[in-house]
């Protein structure tokens, strides 16, 4: 990794990393897909569990992956969810009490790591570890050289 993305990494980690798994995976399901439906925000759980288990270049474990550089963009600093994510995290527990949408996320996150919900099984069959919103499609070209496996709400699933 790079000095620069290393720096980033260390920050991330410095901020979210008193976050449990469950938690992490939450609050990024929240900042990623929030306004998505319930298949939306189970197809990108998936995403982060396949990474784990199949793509070790940006992480073995969840809050590795998760808080990796640039892979999920709620956890870039010029992001506007930034903030707000950041102030989630210093007050996780009034958070996830008052915000039901937030305490769906977590709930998501706690039964697809133990396996009581399962992940979108398109999307674990082609171990798809990328996605995008529709809408950043015009701001990137990585996505033409791969696989559509599956659109759920304003993401687009590749692998």
């Amino acid at each position: 990794m790079n000095a620069a993305n290393q720096n980033r990494y260390d920050r991330n980690i410095s901020l979210f990393g008193h976050l449990a798994d469950p938690q992490i995976m939450g609050l990024t399901l929240y900042g990623e897909a929030r306004g998505e439906p319930y298949e939306g925000k189970i197809a990108v759980g998936t995403v982060i569990l396949e990474r784990v288990d199949h793509r070790k270049w940006d992480g073995q474990t969840i809050q590795e992956v998760c808080l990796w550089p640039a892979q999920f963009s709620c956890y870039l600093k010029s992001d506007p969810n930034f903030k707000m994510l950041l102030d989630i995290s210093h007050n996780w527990d009034r958070e996830a009490s008052l915000n039901k949408i937030l305490a769906q996320c977590w709930t998501l996150s706690t039964g697809m790591i133990d396996g009581s919900i399962p992940r979108d099984k398109e999307i674990a069959e082609a171990h798809c570890c990328q996605y995008l919103t529709t809408a950043a499609k015009q701001g990137c070209d990585w996505w033409k050289e791969m696989k559509l496996v599956k659109k759920v709400g304003h993401h687009e699933f590749y692998a």
